[in-house]
């Protein structure tokens, strides 16, 4: 990387540009941000396994830097987190923040987590400071962006307090955010993480609204940030055949709840037993092979199911314009806004999710319906046959889907307008 004139700005990732997987709705984002900085340097944290990696092309001024960049194919994952502790252990930080959070870092998941955020953000601080003292970045006209509201945002606060002219913002998600989805319910270096960066833009109003009431005195530094996605081009049709077509999509891990899906829809098949149901799953995941088996034993013989595996962009989209489809479905524990709703609200399809996080702001009557936070299997029943029995009203519904999309969650829209504000914060 060489000495750059103009306004710089550094983008902190997990793995992007390299994974087609993790991170990959950053293409969306990427070509607004390259108009509006002179330099834009992407810096991943991990490398993919191989058979998730992705060489992108870039645009001219984007270019990836991997020095900090972990590869398990390469480097002993055991050293690597033997770094991370290491570092951790020898930092200031990590026993103040002992003394403030000392109660959940005597749980070894809270402890295990303090040490991962504060490793990694050694890693990020250490990697600004030689790129300013090699004169390969300027701190009066770099950002640091963190996607990640996680060890990642706690660098290059850190970063900051070493080099106060530098301007460092973050997003908040769901999991980078909500301490309550874990035990213990413990967010590590908290304040600093919140408090030091020039903004943080959660992507929820929701999110807006939890952070500044555990940060009351920095909220004038949070603003939403909606996430987006692109136009298909194209509405999905629903069923003309007598068939209900349900599609989920998410990674098949335990807060998605695909469990409870089933559970739901083998009971609206049983409330319906005269009628036809076709579940199609999208998304792969460590619980795959496990739920396939559940699914099996558990879905009566009216209500079909598919687990497609993981599937890029391109072919969930595909899925979307070639096959009818009644209603999305997600049931998670936890979200920030899924950006599956905004895709499947984009081609007009009609939503059941659970009142968590932000999806209240997503999903609404004229959209859908929303279930309690933790529905039975009954509560989720009743909402797909009530869609199932009104095929005339759904017609309003799947309009008003596209047109809560072209409103809120246009990618064009939205990430224009948050590069515009990132661009500010240099002015």
């Amino acid at each position: 990387m060489a000495p750059e004139n103009g306004d710089h700005l550094v983008v902190f990732t997990t793995s992007y540009p390299f994974s087609r997987v993790v991170e990959s709705f950053l293409d969306r984002e990427l070509p607004h941000l390259s108009s509006v900085f002179d330099t834009v340097t992407l810096v991943p944290r991990l490398s993919p396994p191989p058979g998730e990696r992705l060489d992108r092309p870039l645009p001219e001024n984007i270019s990836a830097e991997t020095s900090i960049m972990h590869d398990a194919q390469k480097e002993s994952t055991a050293a690597y987190y033997l770094h991370l502790i290491l570092s951790s252990l020898a930092s200031p930080e990590f026993y103040a923040e002992f003394r403030q959070n000392y109660r959940c870092m005597i749980h070894p998941a809270g402890m295990r987590k303090a040490l991962g955020y504060l490793g990694i953000a050694l890693d990020v601080r250490d990697w600004v400071a030689r790129r300013v003292e090699e004169g390969l970045l300027d701190p009066a006209r770099t950002l640091l962006y963190t996607y990640w509201f996680d060890g990642t945002a706690l660098g290059a606060a850190l970063a900051k307090r070493d080099f106060p002219e530098i301007r460092c913002v973050s997003r908040a998600h769901g999991y980078d955010l909500y301490a309550e989805r874990y035990t213990p319910p413990y967010m590590p270096f908290e304040e600093t993480r919140t408090c030091s960066p020039d903004r943080i833009y959660p992507v929820s109003e929701h999110g807006k609204r939890y952070l500044s009431a555990r940060h009351p005195s920095c909220a004038s530094g949070f603003r939403v940030a909606r996430l987006g996605t692109g136009d298909p081009g194209f509405l999905t049709p629903p069923s003309l055949d007598g068939v209900f077509r349900v599609v989920s999509c998410s990674h098949i891990i335990p807060i998605k709840r695909i469990d409870l899906l089933l559970r739901g829809l083998a009971e609206a098949g049983r409330m319906q037993p005269d009628r036809e149901f076709e579940w199609v799953h999208i998304g792969g995941g460590p619980l795959q092979a496990e739920l396939a088996t559940y699914a099996d034993a558990t879905l009566p013989g009216n209500v079909s199911h598919r687990f497609t595996g993981y599937l890029d962009n391109a072919a969930v989209l595909e899925h979307y314009r070639q096959s009818p489809i009644d209603v999305f479905i997600n049931v998670s524990e936890s979200e920030g806004i899924p950006v599956s709703i905004m895709e499947a609200e984009s081609c007009g399809i009609p939503v059941i999710a659970t009142a968590v996080g932000g999806i209240p702001e997503i999903v609404s009557d004229a959209t859908g319906i929303l279930l309690p936070e933790h529905p039975a299997p009954r509560d989720i029943a009743k909402a797909v046959v009530r869609i199932a029995a009104d095929p005339g009203g759904t017609r309003a519904i799947r309009s008003a889907c596209r047109e809560n999309w072209e409103r809120c969650y246009d990618a064009d829209r939205n990430f224009g307008a948050f590069a515009g504000d990132l661009q500010a914060l240099l002015r």
